[in-house]
């Protein structure tokens, strides 16, 4: 329907190659930091990805492709990136990366 709002809005190509340069940034500077103060490679991986996952969906769900009157889903847009982040880091860092599973 046309006109009508959503949560999750339609994502461009441009939103989806910023949420990747993001996470591949992320994922290859913030590990060698959390590893230099001391935090396991497993663990450090994980919160690399938490970060950055979060942040590349805040910046595509609210920036990028948000239009100026969807405000009134801008808090529930980062609490489901906080979400979506989290659980898909544990997924790919614990489960498929072998500290849990194999």
């Amino acid at each position: 329907m046309p006109g009508v709002n959503k949560l999750i809005p339609k994502i461009s190509y441009k939103g989806v190659f910023v949420f990747f340069m993001i996470l591949f940034l992320g994922l290859m500077f913030i590990p060698t930091s959390l590893r230099f103060v001391g935090i396991s490679k497993a663990l450090s991986y994980f919160l690399a990805a938490w970060i950055s996952s979060t942040l590349g969906m805040i910046i595509v769900l609210t920036r990028i492709d948000g239009k100026p009157e969807e405000k009134i889903y801008f808090k529930k847009r980062i609490l489901l990136s906080v979400i979506v982040g989290l659980t898909s880091s544990a997924l790919i860092i614990f489960i498929f990366g072998g500290d849990v599973i194999g």
